[in-house]
This record gives structure tokens, sequence and C-alpha cells, in this order.
């Protein structure tokens, strides 16, 4: 059921992203403040979202209607995410890349 709910979410807010413009911000908004109340959930229970909540912060991110908060926003999402993502990995066996 956790996963149906969230599988349903993000295909709302991927619907709403080709519709930001330049006016909406409070559209951004909302995704932002629905992907602070998610991330942690996602990273926790369901790391097979991680991919298309990345993708999610990356489209907000190019937006001409986020504001520098919201990106400084998504950003601490996205490290929660390649968090998650590493300690994935790791668990599953897989070491954590050499520094470059």
């Amino acid at each position: 059921m956790l996963s149906t709910a969230i599988q349903t979410l993000l295909a709302l807010i991927q619907g709403l992203l080709p519709t930001l413009g330049v006016g909406s911000s409070s559209v951004v908004a909302e995704i932002v403040s629905a992907l602070e109340t998610i991330v942690p959930v996602i990273t926790a229970n369901a790391q097979n979202f991680l991919a298309p909540v990345q993708a999610i912060i990356a489209t907000l991110s190019g937006s001409g209607a986020v504001t520098a908060a919201q990106v400084s926003t998504l950003q601490a999402l996205d490290a929660q995410c390649d968090a998650a993502f590493e300690a994935a990995a790791n668990a599953d066996g897989f070491p954590t890349p050499a520094a470059s």
C-alpha cells in the first residue's frame, strides 16, 4: 500500500512538471513541500523510488519558477537521496566509490 501511494504521488508530481512556468512558484512550493515529506519515507522504506525523485528534483531545480531557497531545499533532498542510495549499495555489498 505504501508503495502504491508513493508511486501515485510521484506520478502526480511528474504530471505537473510540464505545466511549470514563470508564474508557478506556488506549484513549485507545493511540490517541494511534498518532497520534503516523502523523501524521508522513500529513503527509509522504498529506495526503488529514488531515481524518479531525483529526476523530479533535477527538473524543478532547472525550472525558472524555483526560488533560491527552494533550490537549497532541493539540493538537500538530493543529498538525502544520494546518501540513501549509497547506504543501500553498501548494504548490498557494493563498495563506496573512491573520491575523485
